[in-house]
């Protein structure tokens, strides 16, 4: 069977045998027809939600909706009425029949019947016309919006998070958040210039074990096809490990789902192929029959599979889950799945279309979740905070931004997309995305839950989130970490095929350990390598860095103020300092100051009087500390070189007391 892929037109029909094939399957139903929050008197506050995310809103259908309801009203009543008398005439013909009375009137009777059913009929069939237009044209208004929402283009959205987790990044510039978008790029226009020299294509293509080969995608398919080779197709699979391990941790569900969809399921999601959007997707045309059954298309988003596999379905709000059976679970359910997303993104975009950043497939990791009403506003910063750990786990410099109404599809409630700083385009780009949907999908796709406590059923909210669009966090990590090498943070080790020691690849440590931790390993690794306990050991390193202090700055005290050298040393360190090492100069004021601060108080104690005629042993004093303080590395040497052999004999002390 062969495949045609089309974007920007409507598809073929799916072949009979698939048809035949579902209906031998005992669990199969169709969906049934889709539900919608909106009334009809709901029209103007759905233009008012269309206008304000910038979509189109079919004024002259709105307008007829009333009118239009009206006479489905009537109708209804009408057929109510029809009803009732087709149910009298239906009684009747059978007692006149046994009666075998009055033949005329049983003949009138029968026509009348007839007459009904041809009318109820043509009545029925006008009511689900009307029915079917109106669910329509209020199928085609988007979600309602949350009311935090800011109302505006892009440049209205607003920042609400900024995190550098790049390892040894300079620190920003400081800026009071939630503020917009604008606000917040003009406060880092210094701070984050463009590095044209850090291009992902121009880093790929100098690596030795890998790259991005665009003209072999030219030939293969057309633009925008990549193939990735070597190391950054392994960079590929890791990111995918690497989110699909934190997703698990997290308790989604993995699943693996289907690329190819029907249009109608897809439409039900709000991606609406068949309107003018059918331009960003891929139709498969199977060219072998034409009969009218739905037409497929490839999923743009795991989301779409994912919102399929629980149609049809009513969940307990709480309970135990199976995580074998999705009929068995109960919600909060978390399921996420790895998928390519095929985006047809037609028309030119200028740099958007360089390299990685807008291709038309790419593979992506998707969380998807279904809750009550509720719990979808939870559920919704639960998976930002899922996805904020994935990135700062990649050691990016990142922002959170909630989206402004111009940026929200058809079936987003609310938005946060996150965007990581990207030093070759100079620009801020996408990587992440959560939406809360509420009951947009699940009224589409018969997503219900059943009410612990009355019982009753109710549709579900459903929310999407994506995990790791893998080219664009490539394109980040080249950019971030350009190097003569693959650099890549530590995290992804230990999902690299190349394995842990692959000498291709130069791994970062994102989180360098503080001082105190790097004491302590440093400890345990001499007390290994002299056979010393720790406790012992940092005991005895102790003492002796006191008593390489104390020793050494009374024994030079007394030789100073012995050879009256106190003054001239101290002015020969200053001047040696002002002239070696310049930076240090303050540094060495401070402890000259306080040396003398110290003698003073110790002159003061001891009854001399150093404020009139400063004696020498003051400034010996002083000077000593000032070579002690000096001599830093020196005595810190000294300590550990005797701090194993004091251990052992403050253990040996210790078991004769």
């Amino acid at each position: 069977m062969a495949f045609l892929l089309r974007h920007g037109r409507w598809g073929v029909a799916c072949p009979r045998y698939v048809r035949a094939y579902a209906q031998r399957v005992a669990q199969y139903r169709p969906l049934p027809d889709p539900s919608v929050a909106w009334r009809a008197e709901d029209a103007a506050e759905a233009r008012r939600v269309a206008l304000q995310r910038h979509m189109p809103f079919a004024e002259a259908d709105a307008e007829a909706l009333p009118a239009m309801h009206a006479s489905l009203a009537h109708m209804r009543a009408e057929r109510t009425k029809l009803e009732d008398e087709q149910k009298r005439v239906g009684a009747t013909i059978p007692m006149l029949a046994q009666s075998r009375g009055d033949p005329e009137r049983l003949m009138q009777l029968r026509g009348r019947a007839r007459e009904l059913r041809t009318v109820l009929r043509e009545l029925s069939q006008r009511i689900d016309e009307a029915s079917a237009r109106s669910l329509e044209i209020r199928s085609a208004w988007p979600n309602r919006m949350h009311p935090d929402v800011p109302i505006g283009p892009e440049s209205a959205s607003r920042v609400v998070v900024v995190h550098d987790a790049r390892a040894g990044a300079s620190a920003l510039p400081g800026v009071s958040l939630p503020c917009s978008q604008h606000d917040f790029d003009a406060c880092m226009e210094q701070a984050l210039m463009p590095r044209p020299e850090r291009d992902h294509l121009s880093l790929a293509h100098a690596m030795p074990d890998g790259g991005v080969d665009m003209a072999a995608g030219l030939t293969t398919t057309g633009p925008s096809w990549p193939y990735l080779i070597g190391t950054l197709s392994m960079l590929e699979h890791a990111l995918c490990q690497y989110a699909l391990h934190v997703a698990q941790k997290h308790g989604f569900v993995p699943v693996s789902v289907p690329d190819v969809v029907k249009t109608d399921v897809a439409e039900r999601c709000g991606f609406r192929p068949r309107d003018e959007a059918a331009a960003q997707t891929y139709f498969v045309d199977t060219r072998r029959d034409t009969d009218g059954a739905a037409g497929l298309c490839l999923a743009g988003t795991a989301e779409i599979p994912l919102a399929a596999l629980v149609a049809k379905h009513t969940y307990e709000a709480r309970g135990p889950s199976s995580m074998g059976d999705v009929r068995h679970m109960a919600l909060p359910m978390r399921l996420t799945a790895l998928g390519h997303a095929f985006r047809a993104e037609a028309g030119a975009r200028g740099a958007d279309t360089r390299g990685l950043y807008r291709i038309h497939q790419f593979s992506k990791v998707e969380l998807f979740a279904v809750t009550t009403p509720d719990e979808s506003d939870r559920m919704l910063e639960s998976l930002r905070e899922v996805q904020q750990e994935m990135v700062e786990g990649l050691g990016l410099l990142y922002r959170v931004l909630d989206m402004s109404s111009e940026e929200l599809g058809a079936s987003a409630y609310r938005k946060y997309d996150i965007e990581a700083w990207m030093p070759g385009r100079g620009a801020w780009g996408e990587i992440c995305s959560a939406s809360n949907c509420t009951d947009y999908q699940a009224r589409r796709l018969a997503i219900k839950y059943r009410d612990a406590e009355s019982g009753k059923n109710a549709y579900a909210h459903t929310l999407n989130a994506t995990a790791a669009a893998i080219p664009r966090l490539q394109l980040a990590l080249l950019e971030t970490y350009a190097s003569t090498r693959l650099a890549l943070p530590s995290t992804l080790r230990p999902f690299w095929l190349g394995g842990p020691k692959d000498p291709r690849v130069e791994w970062i440590d994102l989180h360098a350990p503080s001082a105190i931790a790097r004491a302590q390993a440093q400890l345990r690794a001499m007390a290994q390598r002299t056979g010393a306990k720790p406790a012992p050991l940092l005991l005895a390193f102790a003492i002796l860095h006191e008593l390489t202090a104390l020793v050494p700055l009374f024994v030079l005290a007394f030789v100073l103020t012995t050879l009256g050298a106190g003054d001239a040393i101290l002015r020969s360190i200053d001047a040696a300092m002002l002239h070696i090492a310049p930076s240090e100069h303050d540094r060495l004021s401070a402890w000259i100051d306080r040396g003398s601060r110290t003698a003073r108080r110790l002159s003061h104690r001891l009854g001399a009087d150093a404020s009139t005629n400063p004696a020498a042993w003051l400034t010996s004093l002083t000077a000593s500390y000032v070579v002690v303080k000096l001599l830093l590395p020196v005595r810190i040497a000294a300590s550990l070189a005797l701090a194993p052999v004091t251990a052992r004999a403050l253990v040996r002390c210790w078991r004769r007391t």
